[in-house]
């Protein structure tokens, strides 16, 4: 017989429901968590499946039983984390078989499988069974990014947990209180991660990201009618690139927000990087909108292929011509 979903619910609420279910004894056994990437499924997969497993009489998780400290300890005999991407029908299989192992020493045995929409149809329909029918001691926490990968007859049988950004207040809250961020940094986190608090732990648990930012900000900033500025920029992007490719993205994810705030100032929009409102209008006089524009474009391609290659120093010299041809070489001004 067909399962639906037993509820549909968002953000902040959702950990809440699962934090009602857990007090109330009213678990169910087949999840789906979805969301975009960041935005807390792993965190709150992890944090539901350990109060789950808690055999405290009340505030669970309590993170001192046996089944909670094992768990912190990634050391849970009956907790099966599966991080593959793609999932392949091999896996699958796997992960049925150890299904029906009854747990060791816990009530439950948990099973959080992330990436789970990269599961093709042949896996995802031989996963369905063990989906829509677990034995009585499971509980499975599917995580997705995009539902629209996931066949009707899975995304129909389990309960679906929808994960929405969190409002900015959130978010400036949490980086204030977790990294001692001051008001200024915890106003650019919020706005910078949208919402996604993988974003904003990205660039808080970076050291030096303020400053890698600050850095290119100004050499941004002081892009000339002299073709030659361009190496400023480069020296601050490729510097950090060659050393951790790893961040990369991130480079030019501080480079497209640049030009993105150019041309809001431009149109009279919303500046992301507010604390260098000045700088981004003063050179939003040099630029047309419509070069704003295409430079941000062009950057965003740029990011897309940073998975294929490892050139970095290719793309960047490239993508800073272009760049500097669009400002100054097709004419400036307003």
């Amino acid at each position: 017989m067909k399962k639906t979903a037993d509820y549909f619910i968002e953000g902040q609420k959702a950990v809440e429901q699962l934090e009602r279910d857990v007090a109330e004894g009213n678990v169910k056994q087949s999840y789906v968590f979805a969301g975009a990437a960041g935005i807390g499924k792993r965190t709150a997969a992890k944090k539901f499946a350990m109060a789950a497993l808690c055999t405290a009489k009340s505030k669970k998780p309590c993170g001192e039983c046996h089944n909670c400290r094992m768990f912190e300890a990634g050391t849970h005999p009956d907790v099966k984390i599966i991080d593959d991407s793609p999932i392949n029908i091999k896996t699958v299989r796997e992960i049925n078989d150890e299904m029906y192992v009854k747990p060791l020493i816990a009530q439950r045995k948990v099973f959080i499988i992330e990436n789970a929409d990269t599961m093709n149809a042949a896996a995802q329909n031989a996963f369905l069974k063990s989906f829509e029918e677990p034995p009585s001691y499971a509980l499975i926490i599917l995580a997705v990014t995009s539902v629209q990968n996931l066949l009707p007859t899975i995304l129909s049988r389990g309960t679906r947990i929808n994960f929405v950004p969190f409002s900015e207040d959130e978010i400036k809250k949490y980086a204030t209180e977790k990294y001692g961020a001051d008001a200024k940094k915890a106003e650019f986190a919020a706005q910078y991660s949208a919402g996604i608090v993988g974003r904003a732990e990205e660039i808080m648990e970076k050291g030096d990201f303020f400053e890698k930012r600050d850095a290119l900000i100004r050499a941004i900033a002081k892009l000339s009618p002299d073709k030659m500025s361009i190496y400023a920029v480069l020296d601050a992007m490729e510097a950090g690139a060659r050393k951790m490719p790893n961040d990369a993205k991130m480079y030019f994810e501080i480079f497209i927000g640049f030009f993105r705030d150019v041309a809001a100032a431009k149109s009279g929009g919303r500046i992301i990087n507010s604390d260098y409102e000045d700088v981004l209008k003063e050179f939003a006089g040099k630029v047309k909108g419509a070069a704003a524009r295409k430079i941000v474009k062009c950057a965003a391609q740029t990011i897309s292929e940073l998975n294929v290659s490892m050139c970095y120093d290719l793309w960047m010299t490239e993508m800073m011509i272009n760049c500097w041809e669009d400002i100054y070489g097709n004419g400036s001004g307003s």
